[in-house]
């Protein structure tokens, strides 16, 4: 799969007045890096989807959290948002990479 369909939820559209644009979301997600990983437990398996990500870095001068999913044919931004945990670091997240494309990778 690649970037080519990338849909914005009306969520995500709607927090574009502070945060980023549609099409700057889309830049982002195909041509930018940062520290991507998904939500994980260590004593539940199976508990968060394995397709949902997060996405954090500072685009378009600013600090971000952009949450997606990677769907069959797509990519889905979920929402965008503040940076509001200090740390996606630790045994409650996994580290993914550092683009989309690693997500793909590890969803295929």
């Amino acid at each position: 799969m690649s970037l080519d369909r990338i849909i914005i939820t009306h969520t995500a559209a709607e927090k574009s007045e502070r945060y980023l644009t549609q099409s700057q979301l889309k830049k982002v997600l195909r041509e930018s890096t940062g520290y991507i990983c998904r939500q994980a437990s260590p004593n539940h398996d199976g508990l968060y989807a394995n397709n949902k990500f997060i996405m954090r870095g500072e685009f378009f001068g600013q600090s971000l959290d952009i949450i997606f999913a990677v769907e069959d044919d797509r990519v889905v931004v979920i929402t965008q948002m503040s940076q509001h945990s200090d740390s996606l670091r630790g045994r409650f997240y996994e580290f993914i990479g550092s683009s989309v494309t690693t997500a793909i990778e590890y969803t295929e």
